[in-house]
C-alpha cells in the first residue's frame, strides 16, 4: 500500500501535466467537448492529489512546471494579448492609449505588426478605448520595445513578468496563511489552479499580478504599515480596477486614524501613476468604456440573466441599458453595508466579507468572463469558503460560448455551472465552510495547524 501510495504522489503530477500541455497545445477555444472535459478532469485530479498526496515542495515544483509548459505558445482562448501589444506600441509613438481608438488610427500610423494586431484583436476591442490601467499599459508598453518582428517575444516578456508575479503570490500567500493562523498547505489550490495557470500564464490576464499586489499590500495592513499597504494598494488597482471596491472594507480592521494614512498613500500614489496619462478628454473616454461593462457588454451572467429574461417577458426587448443605470447604485449600497460591519476588525472575518463583497458584484455583473473568478480564489482560501474553487471549475465551462461561427451561451452548461456554485454556497451557509474539510490534507487539521487553534 505504501508503494501504490508513494507511485501515485508522482504519477498523479505527470497525468496534470499532461493536461495542462495538452490545453495548451492541443485544443483550441471551439472545440467545447475537448476543452470542457481535459479542463474538468485535470481538475478533479488536482483535487485528488491535493487531498492525498501534497507537500510545500511539490505544490511548488508542479506549479513551476505547469506554468513552463505554456511559457512558449501563442494564446489560443483569449485575443485579448494583440489589443496588450497594440497599446504598448502605440504608447512609443507617443499616443496616448485613452484617447484614441485603434480604429481611429490604424490608417494614418505605422509601426511593426500594426495590420495583425488590428485584424486579430476583433472588431469590439478595436472600435473602444482602452480600458487597461495604467501599470497594465506601463506593462504593456515594454511589449512595445518588442514589437519588432513576430509577436512571441513580446508575448514570451509579459509572461516571464506573470510568471515571476505567481512566484511572488506563492511566498506571499503562505506568509499570510501563517499570519492568519492557517497551514501553508493551503496555497496549493491558488498555486495549482488551472484556471490561473490557463488565463494568466496561458492568457496573459492579469489578474494575477493584480492579486500578487493586493496581497503583498494585505500583508502590510495586517502589521499596520499603512503607507506600504497605500502603496502596493495602488499597484493592484493600477493593473486592474477591481480592488477599488474593496479598500472601504479595511476602515474597522485599521481603525480611523490609520485608515486616514492608507487612504492618503492609496491617492498619492494612485495620482503619481495615473497622472502621466491625463491629458484632454481622457476621463470622458475612460468613463465611457467602463461604462460599457454595465450597459452593453453582456456574458455568462447569473442574476443578471434572471432579470434580463423578465425584462423580455414585461418589456420585450433587452433592459441592459436600464439595469446598467442601477446596477451601479446597488454596488455602492452593497459596499456601504460591508464597510460598516463590526466584524471587519477580524482579519479573517475580513477577507470572508471582502469574498462576499466580491462575489455579490459577480453575481449581479452582465459580464464574466473566466479570468475574473481568479479574484476570488485566495479570499476562499483564506476564508474557507469552497465556492470560488467550484467557480473557478464551472467559470471555465462559459468557454462553450463560442461555437465556429458565433459567440451563443449554452444554457445547459451555464445553468448547471451556477447550479453548481449557489448550491455550494448555500450548503456553506448553512453547514459552515467546506474547503478547509473537503479540498485539503485531513491531517492538516493538527494542533499546530487547525484552523481554530492559537498559537
Amino acid at each position: 500500500m505504501k508503494t501504490i501510495n508513494w507511485s501515485l504522489k508522482f504519477i498523479i503530477p505527470l497525468f496534470i501535466l499532461c493536461g495542462f500541455y495538452i490545453l495548451a497545445n492541443e485544443v483550441i477555444r471551439n472545440q467545447t467537448v475537448q476543452l470542457l472535459v481535459v479542463f474538468s478532469v485535470l481538475f478533479a485530479l488536482l483535487w485528488f492529489w491535493i487531498k492525498n498526496y501534497s507537500s510545500l515542495s511539490l505544490i511548488f515544483i508542479l506549479g513551476i512546471f505547469s506554468r513552463m509548459i505554456f511559457m512558449y505558445n501563442i494564446p489560443e482562448l483569449s485575443q485579448d494579448f494583440y489589443r496588450f501589444i497594440w497599446d504598448g506600441s502605440i504608447q512609443l509613438l507617443g499616443i496616448n492609449p485613452y484617447l484614441f481608438t485603434p480604429k481611429s488610427l490604424i490608417e494614418i500610423i505605422h509601426f511593426p505588426n500594426a495590420d495583425l494586431l488590428y485584424q486579430k484583436m476583433g472588431s469590439l476591442s478595436a472600435g473602444n478605448y482602452s480600458n487597461y490601467p495604467p501599470f497594465s499599459q506601463y506593462l504593456y508598453k515594454i511589449l512595445g520595445y518588442f514589437n519588432y518582428f513576430d509577436l512571441d517575444f513580446p508575448v514570451y516578456i509579459l509572461k516571464l513578468i506573470y510568471f515571476g508575479g505567481d512566484i511572488i503570490t506563492y511566498f506571499i500567500g503562505i506568509k499570510l496563511l501563517e499570519r492568519v493562523n492557517l497551514a501553508p498547505e493551503y496555497i496549493a489550490w491558488y498555486f495549482l489552479n488551472p484556471l490561473l495557470i490557463i488565463e494568466g500564464i496561458g492568457n496573459l490576464h492579469g489578474e494575477g499580478l493584480m492579486v500578487c499586489f493586493t496581497l503583498i499590500s494585505c500583508l502590510y495592513i495586517i502589521q499596520k504599515k499603512t503607507i506600504l499597504g497605500g502603496f502596493f494598494f495602488s499597484l493592484s488597482i493600477a493593473t486592474k480596477l477591481l480592488p477599488l471596491l474593496v479598500f472601504p472594507l479595511f476602515y474597522h480592521f485599521l481603525g480611523v486614524r490609520k485608515f486616514l494614512f492608507f487612504s492618503l498613500s492609496l491617492l498619492i500614489f494612485s495620482l503619481c501613476l495615473w497622472l502621466p496619462f491625463y491629458e484632454g478628454e481622457m476621463l470622458i473616454h475612460y468613463k465611457e468604456t467602463i461604462d460599457l461593462w454595465f450597459t452593453s457588454f453582456e456574458f455568462n451572467g447569473s442574476i443578471y440573466n434572471i432579470v434580463r429574461a423578465i425584462g423580455y417577458e414585461v418589456k420585450g426587448y433587452n433592459i441592459i441599458k436600464q439595469l446598467g443605470k442601477v446596477t451601479p447604485y446597488i454596488n455602492i449600497g452593497i459596499i456601504i453595508i460591508f464597510t460598516f460591519l463590526p466584524s471587519n476588525r477580524n482579519i479573517k472575518l475580513l477577507f470572508k466579507n471582502i469574498l462576499f463583497l466580491l462575489s455579490s458584484y459577480f453575481f449581479i455583473s452582465t459580464t464574466v468572463h473566466p479570468w475574473y473568478i481568479i479574484n476570488l480564489i485566495m479570499l476562499g482560501i483564506l476564508s474557507g469558503y469552497a465556492f470560488p474553487i467550484i467557480w473557478s471549475l464551472t467559470v471555465f465551462w462559459s468557454y462553450s460560448a463560442y461555437g465556429l461561427e458565433e459567440v451563443r451561451e449554452v444554457l445547459p452548461i451555464q445553468l448547471t455551472s451556477y447550479l453548481l456554485v449557489y448550491g455550494c454556497l448555500i450548503l456553506e451557509l448553512i453547514k459552515g465552510p467546506f474547503l478547509w474539510e473537503h479540498f485539503q490534507k485531513a491531517d492538516l487539521f493538527s494542533i499546530q495547524h487547525s484552523p481554530i487553534s492559537p498559537r
